[in-house]
């Protein structure tokens, strides 16, 4: 079981910018429908606005932008320097992707205990691609215990939520584990409950 450093496009751009329907403002979604055409500079000039003003999606849309070289060469460094707060509020995918920069130490200082906690954020509220890095972390005893039952437990919630890299680690890792160990990640699996975060964004008109 390995880590990857997958494609932000492969992540799903849609589910990084949650902007609800009560708080979005026109230029925010203009910048969606930019990226969704493919016009990535348009884009970035819609969400750096919200961005620089402190707006927690448009952080995380900008730093995946910057992640992912869509619109802007690609510069590690400058992803986290808007991932970083959008995921001190608790975005989930600006989680995910600085777990990514932390684990390969680019753009940042390597940091495996940062990763690992990061994935793990992210994947408690429910993100599938951070479930899978995160039963990665478990398995490996990378900056976390090995723990083959917390493994488990993430793989299953990322097969749950249709990932196939989840249903294949499930796979290996049931014929892998001794049958008690596998009760306690069904049994984990079934008190698992996402935890969420209270984002507020500063008011911006």
């Amino acid at each position: 079981m390995i880590f990857s450093r997958r494609s932000a496009a492969s992540i799903g751009f849609a589910g990084l910018v949650l902007i609800s329907i009560a708080g979005a403002r026109a230029d925010g979604v203009a910048g969606f429908e930019a990226y969704e055409k493919g016009d990535y500079a348009t884009a970035l000039k819609e969400f750096l606005p919200l961005a620089e003003a402190g707006q927690t999606s448009a952080e995380a849309a900008v730093g995946q932008m910057y992640f992912e070289g869509k619109g802007v060469k690609p510069d590690p460094k400058e992803a986290a320097r808007w991932l970083e707060p959008a995921a001190a509020k608790g975005n989930a995918r600006a989680q995910f992707l600085m777990g990514k920069l932390y684990l390969s130490g680019e753009g940042v200082a390597p940091d495996p205990v940062k990763a690992a906690s990061l994935s793990k954020a992210a994947a408690d509220q429910g993100l599938a691609e951070a479930m899978v890095d995160t039963c990665a972390f478990y398995y490996q005893g990378v900056g976390v215990p090995k723990d083959m039952v917390q493994a488990y437990l993430y793989a299953s919630l990322a097969a749950q939520r249709g990932s196939e890299d989840g249903k294949s680690i499930l796979v290996l890792l049931t014929q892998d584990m001794k049958p008690e160990d596998v009760a306690k990640g069904d049994a984990a699996v079934k008190a698992w409950k996402p935890v969420l975060p209270d984002i507020k964004d500063p008011d911006i008109q």
